[in-house]
């Protein structure tokens, strides 16, 4: 069977559902008859080039039309769900950027 997964490295429920589908793999009784083929994906191709001023909270709270209370809860949730698949996010440290030139990679 051929699995084909679209994917924006930038993207964290991506990664989670990465590990979600390993999991999922490792457990398969038929996993050797897998062909698994990743495809890039650019979540949001309009983000610019040059990396935002903006914090991820404030991106998130802009571009969804949220408060910025609701966009730190939304992000915390979403550690919350990394944690539980073995990943640590640290969006304090995360810079708005356009991903296009990492899928070029």
């Amino acid at each position: 069977m051929k699995v084909e997964i679209w994917s924006d490295i930038l993207c964290p429920f991506c990664y989670i559902g990465k590990r979600n589908f390993e999991k999922a793999v490792s457990e398969f009784e038929h996993r050797d008859t897998l062909q698994i083929e990743w495809k890039s994906f650019q979540l949001n191709p309009a983000i610019p080039q040059e990396p935002s001023k903006e914090n991820v909270y404030q991106y998130l709270a802009k571009s969804k039309g949220i408060s910025l209370e609701s966009s730190i809860e939304m992000h915390q949730n979403v550690v919350n769900m990394a944690k539980e698949v073995g990943l640590d996010y640290h969006f304090d440290n995360a810079i708005v950027a356009n991903s296009f030139n990492a899928h070029r990679v």
